[in-house]
This record gives C-alpha cells, sequence and structure tokens, in this order.
C-alpha cells in the first residue's frame, strides 16, 4: 500500500521499487491520473481518501469552491449545469488548463471539458470520511463512493492538562474557539474578533492555538483561558460552542459530542465546510474569514438560545458514532484487493 501525496514521477519510481497493491491519495492529487490510465491488470488499486468535502460532480450541486448549498429538481439543475460551465470555462479556467498540462506530461488523457475533480470517478473507491448526513445528496453518485465517518485521532492518557482546566467546571457556557492548525498565521482573523466579542459575557472562552506559542496571541481578557493544545475528546464533552474556521476535522470532533458550531473561514476548503455546517443546521455561517466581534457575538448568542443547532449535531453525532471508521475503510480495501488479486 502507497500513501500518496508525492510528485507523480515520485510515484512511478515507488512502484518501480516494489508491488503496491493500493496507492491512496487525497482528493485533488491530480497526478493519480498516471495511473488511472494504465490497464487495470497493470497498475495498483487506486483510492481516494476524502479528508474534505466531496468535490465530485453532479447534477444536484453546485460546482465545488462556491460554497453553495445543493439543489435539485429542474430549476435546481439547470442553475447547477450553468454554474458547472462557468466555474469550468470562466472561474476555475487557470486551474483546469494546468491541470491539462500535467495530464499530458503524465501521458493520461485530458480533462475535455470535465471539471478537474472529476478525475476522481476513476478511482477503484472513493472513500468518503464523513457521515451522509453530513454531505450533499447526489441521486447521481458513483457506485464506488463510500461514507466512512471522520477518521478522529484518540488522545494519549499521558495528556497533561492545563492548569485552569478544574475552572471549567462552573456553569458558564464554555465557548471554544480556534483556527486549526493551517490557518492560523493570523490570530486577528478569528480569534482576536471572538475575545472581544464575548469579554464582556458571562461565558468562558477556550482559546487553542493549533500548536503556535501562547505568547502569539493577544491579549486574553479576563474570562478567557489558551493552551496550544487539548484533546478534543476531551475539551469538545465540556464545550457548549465551537467558534472555528471551518476545519474538516475539528468540525467532525464538535459534531462527534454534539457541539452546535459558528463557522467563519473561506480559505482552502472552507468555503465548502461553512457552507455544511449552515445546510445540516449544526451551526451559523459567517461567510468570511474576518468576522467582526458584533457578528460573532450575535452568531453564539443566536447558538446558544436556538436548542435545535445542537440538537442537529448530536443527531450527526450519533451517525459518526454509529460509522464503519477506520475498521470499515481498511475492511473494504481488503476486500477490493482480494477480488482483484495478487499482482505480478
Amino acid at each position: 500500500m502507497l500513501l500518496c501525496s508525492m510528485p507523480a514521477d515520485g510515484i512511478r519510481d515507488a512502484l518501480a521499487r516494489e508491488t503496491v497493491d493500493a496507492v491512496l491519495h487525497e482528493p485533488t492529487f491530480v497526478g493519480i491520473a498516471g495511473l488511472q490510465s494504465l490497464a487495470p491488470a497493470l497498475r495498483p488499486l487506486t483510492v481516494m481518501c476524502g479528508i474534505l468535502p466531496l468535490g465530485i460532480s453532479s447534477r444536484d450541486t453546485a460546482p465545488f469552491g462556491l460554497g453553495l448549498p445543493p439543489r435539485s429538481g429542474i430549476t435546481g439543475r439547470m442553475r447547477n449545469g450553468l454554474l458547472r460551465w462557468v466555474a469550468r470555462a470562466i472561474i476555475l479556467r487557470p486551474v483546469h488548463r494546468q491541470a491539462d498540462e500535467v495530464l499530458r506530461q503524465l501521458g493520461a488523457p485530458p480533462l475535455g471539458g470535465r471539471f478537474f475533480l472529476d478525475l476522481l470517478a476513476s478511482d477503484d473507491l472513493l472513500a468518503q470520511f464523513t457521515v451522509p448526513d453530513f454531505e450533499y445528496h447526489r441521486s447521481d453518485a458513483p457506485a464506488n463512493l463510500e461514507f466512512f465517518g471522520p477518521l478522529l485521532p484518540r488522545s494519549s492518557a499521558a495528556t497533561t492538562l492545563p492548569p485552569w482546566w478544574p475552572q471549567l467546571g462552573d456553569s458558564r457556557p464554555v465557548i471554544h474557539v480556534s483556527q486549526g492548525t493551517v490557518a492560523n498565521q493570523d490570530f486577528g482573523e478569528l480569534i482576536r474578533p471572538t475575545l472581544r466579542a464575548l469579554a464582556a459575557e458571562d461565558v468562558t472562552i477556550v482559546v487553542t492555538t493549533g500548536g503556535r506559542p501562547l505568547g502569539d496571541l493577544p491579549e486574553l481578557p479576563a474570562n478567557a483561558f489558551a493552551a496550544e493544545f487539548i484533546p478534543y475528546d476531551t475539551l469538545m464533552p465540556k464545550t457548549d460552542v465551537f467558534v472555528t474556521n471551518g476545519g474538516y476535522g475539528g468540525l467532525h470532533s464538535a459534531m462527534r459530542y454534539g457541539v452546535p458550531v459558528v463557522v467563519a473561514g473561506d480559505t482552502e476548503d472552507k468555503v465548502e465546510t461553512s457552507a455544511r455546517v449552515a445546510w445540516a443546521g449544526v451551526g451559523v455561517n459567517l461567510k468570511t474569514r474576518g468576522p467582526s466581534p458584533r457578528s460573532v457575538n450575535h452568531a453564539v448568542h443566536r447558538v446558544l438560545n436556538d436548542p435545535g443547532f445542537a440538537r442537529r449535531s448530536a443527531l450527526i453525532g450519533e451517525s459518526i458514532q454509529a460509522a464503519p471508521g477506520v475498521a470499515g475503510f481498511a475492511a473494504s480495501l481488503e476486500r477490493l484487493i482480494e477480488a482483484r488479486g495478487a499482482r505480478p
């Protein structure tokens, strides 16, 4: 098995050195087409690991990247078809040209009018690491699409909690805010507005920096605590609202414990994760990476005062708990490998 985030020529080199039954790759890896273009008997299985919202085209959804909710029916499908053309021909035209150049270098067929993420449809398995409740329904979904639930990390028993941890036991709501581990270079985008929004409120704010030094944070108000990292299976059960820029893993950690969300993010895949938060009814989408303190305050109070958000998050949490998870993914992969038979 080969876990792949390397250049396409690196895959070929690795396959030349050893027998590989399956190549696992993340959703935006266009280089996988270099294997997909080979005859099945001459290549390993290819498996997409869906660590981002599902991006394949559908008559029922707008193109990936626009952050629009799904719409079916005649008018909805007309809208979606028009938007697919606009995305391919105008908005993402440079991306598709670059993808075609990569495909040419690999000796693979060009996109030929397809959306670039539709290369994934040629994989042997589309393993989406969420539950159907948090992904748009596609009536034309490919048969090789399977949902396994999120692959969430387990905390170590040796985790040392910060000295202020016992203070979370009072009756005040706990608001957790984080910019994750990727889009956390500028704490002014979300952490600072949240601190300002809630400094005078009767809540406890818990900030995590995603590994950055605590000294990089803005000044904390009296009702706020901070740590570089706290395992989410420890923190989320004590959290009443999660304020986030929309990282896929963090959102699933919150929903696993029925925590409602205020989301503010529009980088990487976050415009799509944020749209799914609103569509699934688990929180409020502020539709920006840099919300004002006033908008954060209003959204947090809205989520606290409407139990429907927490109820819908808890329902998805039940689906997450019942999902096949790592064991189910491994079993599906083993079945595919056994069905293919040993490679020469």
